[in-house]
C-alpha cells in the first residue's frame, strides 16, 4: 500500500483538482463523449468499387500526368473518390469543414495521387518553402500506402501547399519513423479555392507484390493548421491506427521493376585545434570514398552492401543538460545506411519503460562496412543486418586496451508474420563479437487486437554474454519480459503494463536505462468534451492518471511514481498540461520522497509565430554527489518558432536547470539554441546553428550550405567552430578562466550521386 506521503492529500494536488472542478463548472454541460456517427454521404469514385466494402480499383493511364500541382490532365477529370474526412485529433468524429477530393491512378512504372484541398479562407493556409521533412508545422496532406498489403508497414508521403515533401514509415511495433527518405515526385499549387497536390511514386521506390491483381492498403490524411484539426479517410477511431484502418485498392498487372542503385560518395573533413594563444595545430584531415549498392532481388526483397559507408552527419547533435543525470542521454540515429529499412528491425518493448529501444544502431560507432537483406514473402517480413565496427572503446586511463585495433562484428536478424490487420508475431536475434567476448540475444514478440478497442502486446528476450575470457562456463544469462494491455475509446482510455529486466541482462545493440527490476505501469485517461457552441476554442479537457511501481531485484527497494495530470486541448495547436508528480525513489541506499509541480503550454498565435514552453519546480535528487541528497530544482524550457515568410525559418530555444540545497547553489545550467534557415527553393538552403552551454562554457557554431536534388544526390559544405573559456598562462591553458576564444575549427564537404537503373 502506498504510504501517506503518496496519498492524494498533497496540498499541490488538491489545488490542481480544485482548478479542474472550477474549469469544468465554467464550461457548462459537457458532451457525453460517445463517438459521433459520421453523416451518411453518397460515394462516387474514379471507378466502380470492387466487391467488399471500401474496395477500390485504381485507374490505369497510358500517359504520365505532369506533376505540377495543376489538375488539368484528363485522368483527373473523372469523378474523384469523394469521401468525408473525419477528425481523429484533437478529438474524433467531426466532419472536416474543408472538403478534400482524391484521385488515384497508375501505369506500369508509377503510382499517381491527386488531392484537391478546398478551403474557403485560402489566405489563412499555412505553408513554407523549406527543406525535406520540415513540413509538419504547415498545412499538409498525406497518403499512406501498405504496398505489400499485409498490414505491417505503411509508406507515408506528406506534401505541404508549396509542394515540399516529407516521408515516413509506420509499423506495428513502434511509433512513426520519419528518418527514411524515398525517391518520389510532388508538386502543389495554392488557388483561390484552397490548394492542389500531385504525387508520383515510382514502383522501384517501394516493396510490393507483383501479379495480375495487386492489392494495397491506402489511407489519406489532412492537417488544417490554423484549427489544429487532423482528419482522415478512412476514419481513425480512438485506439486504432493507420495500418488497421486502410481501405483496399487494386492495381492490375503490376510487374517487377529493375531496382539497381549505386551510390558513390566522397567526404572530406578537416579539424584544427588551438595549441597556444597564437598557434594552431596542423589540420587533421580525412578524405574517404565510399560506395553503396542496392539491388531488388524481387519486387519485395532488397539486398544492400556498403564499403566505407557515408556516415557524415549534416545535423549536429543538439546540446542536452548532461549534469546530474541518472540515466544515459539518448541521441537519435542520423546515418543514412542505418536509417533506411530501420522499421523492419523494430522490436516491441514498453516505450515509456526502462528498455525503450532494443535495436539502436547508433551503438555501431565506427563501421567500416555494412550489409542488409530486407523484404517480404507473403505475410512474412524479414531483415538481416551485419556490420563491422572499428571502434574499440574509450582510451583507458591506465594500462593497455586489449581490444585496440580489433573489429567488433554486429549481426541482427528479424522476422515478423502477419496475423491479419496490424496483428503479428515476430522473432529477433541480435549478437556482437569482439575478440574473445560475445553477447547474443534471442527474442520473440506478439501483438493482437481484441475487438475494436482493445490490444495486447508482449515480448520476451533472453541474453547470453561471455566474460572477458570468453569461457562458456563463466557466461551470464538473463531475460527481459514486456506485457501490455490497452483499452481506448473516445471517452475513456486505460492501459496496464508489466516489465521485467534481469540483473545480468545485457544487449549491446540497445538503448537501455536500467536492469535488475520488475515494474508495473497503469494509466487512465478521461475525455470530456465541452459544448462547441459555448466554447468553440476549447476542444477537450482530459484528467489523466499515471502510476508506476518498480521493485529493484538487487537492493529489494521499491520506487513509486504517481502523476495526476490535467490536459486542456484547444484550437490553434493550443495545449495546456498541469501535473503534480509524487515520487518515492531509492538511490545509493537512501529513500527519497519527492514532489514536483509541472506546467506545459503551447499555442500557434498566427501563421508566423508559435510558442511552447514547460516549467517544473520541486524536489530533485543530486545523483552526482556521494552521499547523494535531495534539493530544490527549477527546470524549464521555452521555444519560439518564427516564419515571417515562406523561405525563412527561425527557431529559438532556451533550456534551464538548477539545483540548490539550503539556499546553496549546486549547479545552474542554461542552454541557448538558435537555428536560422533560408530556403532558396526546395533544393537549396543555407543554415546557421548557434548553441551555448553555460555550465560547460561551450559555444558551438555550425554553418551549412546544402543542395539535395533527390535523396542520395546531394552536395553539403559545412564549417563549425567551438569556443571555450580559456586563459593562456605560463605556456599552458587554464580552463574555465579568461575570455571565450575559438579553440577548434572544422570543415567538411560531401558529394554523392544516386544512380538508379
Amino acid at each position: 500500500m502506498i504510504k501517506r506521503n503518496f496519498c492524494i492529500q498533497s496540498k499541490g494536488l488538491r489545488v490542481m483538482i480544485k482548478i479542474f472542478i472550477l474549469i469544468a463548472m465554467g464550461m457548462g454541460i459537457f458532451s457525453t463523449g460517445l463517438p459521433a456517427k459520421p453523416a451518411a454521404t453518397s460515394q462516387t469514385s474514379a471507378a466502380e468499387p470492387e466487391q467488399g466494402p471500401g474496395a477500390l480499383q485504381a485507374v490505369k493511364v497510358d500517359v504520365k500526368p505532369k506533376i505540377d500541382g495543376i489538375l488539368d490532365e484528363k485522368v483527373w477529370q473523372v469523378p474523384p473518390i469523394k469521401k468525408d474526412f473525419i477528425s481523429y485529433s484533437p478529438l474524433y468524429g467531426d466532419k472536416l469543414p474543408q472538403e478534400t477530393l482524391v484521385w488515384v491512378a497508375y501505369d506500369n512504372k508509377n503510382l499517381y495521387f491527386a488531392l484537391m484541398c478546398n478551403d474557403p479562407e485560402p489566405g489563412k493556409i499555412q505553408t513554407s518553402i523549406t527543406k525535406r521533412d520540415n513540413v509538419f508545422n504547415d498545412d499538409w496532406v498525406s497518403v499512406s500506402i501498405d504496398a505489400v498489403g499485409n498490414g505491417q508497414t505503411a509508406y507515408v508521403l506528406y506534401v505541404n501547399p508549396s509542394g515540399i515533401q516529407g516521408d515516413s514509415l509506420f509499423t506495428t511495433t513502434g511509433a512513426e519513423d520519419r528518418s527514411p527518405d524515398f525517391v518520389w515526385e510532388s508538386a502543389a499549387k495554392i488557388t483561390d479555392k484552397g490548394y492542389q497536390v500531385e504525387i508520383c511514386l515510382p514502383l522501384k521506390s517501394i516493396r510490393f507484390k507483383t501479379g495480375k491483381k495487386v492489392k494495397m492498403g491506402i489511407l489519406f490524411r489532412r492537417k488544417v493548421n490554423r484549427s489544429g484539426y487532423f482528419a482522415a479517410w478512412p476514419d481513425i477511431p480512438p485506439g486504432h491506427g493507420i495500418l488497421n484502418r486502410q481501405t483496399q485498392i487494386s492495381f492490375k498487372g503490376l510487374k517487377k521493376q529493375l531496382r539497381l542503385e549505386i551510390l558513390p560518395s566522397l567526404t572530406h573533413s578537416s579539424i584544427r585545434n588551438r595549441i597556444s594563444q597564437q598557434d594552431w595545430s596542423d589540420s587533421d584531415t580525412d578524405t574517404e570514398f565510399g560506395i553503396g549498392l542496392k539491388y531488388g532481388i524481387t519486387s519485395s526483397i532488397t539486398a544492400e552492401f556498403t564499403i566505407n559507408p557515408d556516415f557524415s552527419q549534416v545535423e549536429s547533435d543538439a546540446f542536452q543538460v548532461q549534469v546530474n543525470q541518472r540515466y544515459p542521454l539518448f541521441f537519435s540515429e542520423k546515418r543514412p545506411f542505418f536509417m533506411e529499412g530501420a522499421d523492419i528491425f523494430n522490436f516491441y518493448t514498453i516505450s515509456n519503460g526502462y528498455f525503450p529501444i532494443p535495436v539502436h544502431t547508433r551503438q555501431i560507432i565506427d563501421p567500416s562496412w555494412g550489409a542488409k537483406l530486407t523484404g517480404n514473402l507473403g505475410k512474412m517480413s524479414f531483415g538481416i543486418l551485419s556490420a563491422g565496427d572499428e571502434w574499440s572503446g574509450q582510451p583507458w586511463e591506465s594500462g593497455t586496451n586489449p581490444y585496440e585495433g580489433k573489429t567488433a562484428f554486429f549481426g541482427i536478424a528479424r522476422g515478423k508474420y502477419s496475423l491479419g490487420k496490424d496483428n503479428y508475431a515476430g522473432i529477433l536475434y541480435s549478437g556482437t563479437e569482439l575478440a574473445d567476448t560475445y553477447n547474443r540475444i534471442f527474442g520473440a514478440d506478439f501483438a493482437y487486437r481484441i475487438g475494436k478497442n482493445q490490444r495486447v502486446t508482449a515480448s520476451l528476450l533472453h541474453t547470453i554474454s561471455g566474460d572477458e575470457n570468453g569461457r562458456q562456463g563463466d557466461a551470464s544469462d538473463s531475460s527481459n519480459l514486456n506485457l501490455k494491455y490497452v483499452y481506448n475509446t473516445k471517452p475513456l482510455g486505460f492501459s496496464a503494463a508489466f516489465e521485467h529486466i534481469g540483473p545480468d541482462f545485457r544487449m549491446d545493440t540497445s538503448y537501455i536505462l536500467r536492469t535488475g527490476m520488475n515494474s508495473g505501469f497503469f494509466w487512465l485517461g478521461i475525455g470530456l468534451y465541452p459544448d462547441p457552441k459555448k466554447t468553440p476554442w476549447l476542444k477537450m479537457i482530459s484528467p489523466d492518471f499515471k502510476l508506476q511501481y518498480t521493485h529493484d531485484l538487487i537492493t529489494k527497494k521499491k520506487d513509486i511514481y504517481f502523476d495526476p495530470s490535467l490536459y486542456i486541448i484547444m484550437i490553434k495547436e493550443g495545449l495546456i498540461i498541469l501535473s503534480y508528480k509524487i515520487y518515492q525513489e531509492n538511490w545509493q541506499d537512501q529513500e527519497f520522497k519527492l514532489n514536483q509541480l509541472y506546467v506545459y503550454g503551447a499555442l500557434r498565435f498566427n501563421k508566423w509565430l508559435k510558442v511552447a514552453g514547460n516549467y517544473s519546480y520541486g524536489d530533485r535528487i543530486y545523483y552526482s554527489g556521494y552521499p547523494s541528497f535531495k534539493g530544490k530544482s527549477n527546470v524549464g524550457s521555452l521555444s519560439i518558432i518564427l516564419q515571417p515568410n515562406k523561405k525563412i525559418f527561425q527557431l529559438f530555444s532556451y533550456t534551464h536547470s538548477d539545483l540548490s540545497r539550503d539556499e546553496q547553489e549546486i549547479y545552474d545550467v542554461n542552454i541557448l539554441y538558435s537555428k536560422t534557415t533560408y530556403q532558396f527553393n526546395k533544393y537549396f538552403f543555407l543554415r546557421a546553428v548557434l548553441q551555448y552551454d553555460s555550465y560547460q562554457k561551450l559555444l558551438l557554431t555550425d554553418f551549412l550550405a546544402s543542395f539535395t536534388l533527390i535523396p542520395g544526390t546531394v552536395v553539403h559544405v559545412g564549417y563549425g567552430g567551438l569556443y571555450q573559456n580559456r586563459k593562456w598562462q605560463n605556456n599552458q591553458w587554464i580552463y574555465g578562466e579568461g575570455d571565450m576564444i575559438n579553440t577548434k575549427r572544422s570543415f567538411f564537404a560531401k558529394v554523392s550521386y544516386l544512380w538508379r537503373f
